[in-house]
């Protein structure tokens, strides 16, 4: 005797569970594949992003490094051009070595000039003097001589 079963046959019915299960897990993989993609999709947009902020970075930071080195070289130019101010300065202006040097010499040669000066002073003195005296004695021989004629014509 074997029972007589109204519903489908074991096989039938592993079957039939077995394709449902395959079903759902190729729904699943569907499920998974379409949630990877749009991931995908979302990592791609999130890497393009990141590729243009970094660029943008990259660029700005070129951009500041450029006028860094601008800056640093006009500086390096007011340096230059201090420097050669000052090898100019070097080159023309005089050691104070030397204008103590010269100094001296001017006011050895200063009061040389004075010394003479007081000499042909006294010496003018001397001579103004010496003229009054000249005019003096001029005019004792003439007041003499006019005395001397004055007596003699008295006398005589």
């Amino acid at each position: 005797m074997t029972p007589k079963s109204d519903g489908p046959s074991l096989e039938q019915y592993v079957e039939t569970r077995f394709n449902l299960l395959l079903k759902r897990i190729k729904e699943a993989q569907r499920a998974v594949e379409k949630r990877n993609k749009a991931e995908r999709k979302a990592l791609d947009f999130r890497f393009a992003a990141l590729k243009e902020a970094n660029l943008t970075a990259l660029a700005a930071a070129d951009r500041a490094v450029s006028k860094a080195e601008l800056a640093t070289e006009k500086r390096f130019e007011s340096v230059n051009e201090f420097r050669g101010t000052l090898d100019q300065q070097q080159r023309t202006l005089i050691p104070r070595s030397e204008v103590d040097v010269l100094v001296r010499g001017l006011d050895e040669k200063i009061g040389n000039l004075t010394k003479q000066m007081d000499q042909l002073q006294a010496e003018r003195m001397g001579i103004k003097g010496g003229w009054g005296y000249a005019a003096g004695l001029a005019g004792l021989v003439l007041t003499l001589f006019s005395l001397f004629m004055v007596l003699w014509k008295f006398k005589g």
